[in-house]
């Protein structure tokens, strides 16, 4: 009994510390709504990547943005190295390609990373301007 007295202390603060690390929320990127990110793409600092497809690309997209498709990514993130340090606004059609792409820049090293939440649907929904084609 004695024993459980002297180390239960210790054991139940390790617990509570291991609980609040795993609980952590922090996210490595940031989600920003459509205003936003409207006034970030008429920046000159900030690089625009579109990860869907080829065909909803020229579909619409944002004006100068770069594609590289969510599924290549992990492969051709080197294309866009030199923006490593920039900052980079991602999206996608609806919001949840450019998480995943989000998380694979910033597990490659990238720290200026804006998620579009609700995608290009969302910067349609309030009016922004597409550019079609290629």
């Amino acid at each position: 009994m004695k024993l459980f007295k002297k180390y239960g202390v210790v054991i139940g603060i390790m617990v509570l510390v291991l609980f609040i690390g795993c609980g952590s929320t922090d996210l490595t990127y940031h989600n920003i709504d459509a205003p936003t990110a409207y006034k970030m793409s008429i920046l000159n600092d900030t690089l625009l990547l579109d990860v869907r497809t080829p065909a909803e690309y020229a579909q619409g997209h944002i004006k100068n943005s770069v594609l590289i498709p969510v599924q290549v990514l992990k492969t051709n993130y080197t294309k866009i190295l030199a923006h490593k340090d920039k900052k980079i606004l991602i999206y996608c059609r609806s919001g949840n390609r450019s998480v995943t792409a989000s998380n694979i820049l910033s597990n490659n090293g990238f720290n200026r990373i804006y998620n579009l939440k609700g995608g290009i649907k969302a910067w349609i929904k309030n009016r922004y301007p597409v550019q079609k084609g290629q």
